[in-house]
């Protein structure tokens, strides 16, 4: 009986640093993905900035023709 009780105790602490470990890599991934969510939106952003149409017009020719 005692050694039934000692594995469970085992097991129940094998279990203890599976959840820690989860936990530590689930907050490592949390950040990563925010970080991937910032890059993202200034990406975006500089993309935007990007296409903003200027005040020329495009069919219009350079002052060098």
């Amino acid at each position: 009986m005692e050694a039934r009780i000692i594995q469970l105790e085992t097991l129940a602490a094998l279990q203890d640093q599976t959840l820690a470990n989860l936990s530590q890599e689930l907050f490592r991934q949390q950040r990563e993905i925010d970080q991937l969510r910032r890059s993202i939106q200034l990406l975006e952003q500089r993309l935007a900035e990007q296409k903003a149409p200027d005040a020329t017009d495009p069919n219009e020719r350079p002052p060098h023709w």
